[in-house]
C-alpha cells in the first residue's frame, strides 16, 4: 500500500512499513503549521504506529512551541524517527531538539538517506 498526501508545509510518502515527511521551503514552522503537519501524518496513519523518516533538509526556521508540539504530541504513533539534514542550518534544528526534549521514541539524525532508512530499520536503497 502506497498513499501520498500534501499540504502547504510538506509532501508525505506512506508505504506498508515507513512513512517519509518531506519538508517543503517555507519561511518558518510555527505552532499551527506543526498541528497540520501531525494531524495529516496521523490520518494517513490510522492509527498504526510506524518508523517516520523527516526530511527536514528544507526548513530553515522553527519556533519553540512548534517543537514542543512535535516532541510530545508529535510523537503519538511514531516507532522510531529519523532526520535527514543538511548542515548546518537543519543540523542545528536537529541538535537543538535532540537536546531540549526528552525523547519518547529513539531520534537520530543523518545526512544520508540510506543510512537513516537502515537506522529505520527499512531494507531500501534510497537516493541523497
Amino acid at each position: 500500500m502506497k498513499r501520498t498526501h500534501e499540504n502547504n508545509y510538506a509532501i508525505y510518502l506512506m508505504a506498508d512499513d515507513l512513512i517519509h515527511i518531506i519538508y517543503k521551503k517555507v519561511p518558518y514552522i510555527d505552532l499551527k503549521a506543526a498541528q497540520v503537519i501531525v494531524k495529516d501524518r496521523m490520518q494517513l496513519q490510522e492509527g498504526r504506529e510506524m518508523p517516520v523518516l523527516c526530511d527536514i533538509r528544507e526548513v530553515r526556521n522553527i519556533n519553540k512551541a512548534a517543537r514542543d508540539y512535535f516532541a510530545l504530541e508529535g510523537s503519538l504513533w511514531v516507532q522510531k524517527l529519523a532526520f535527514l539534514i543538511d548542515p548546518p542550518v537543519t543540523d542545528m534544528i536537529s541538535s537543538i531538539y535532540l537536546d531540549t526534549h526528552a525523547q519518547k521514541v529513539p531520534t537520530r539524525s543523518f545526512t544520508k538517506k540510506k543510512e537513516a532508512l537502515a537506522y529505520l530499520g527499512i531494507d531500501e536503497t534510497g537516493d541523497d
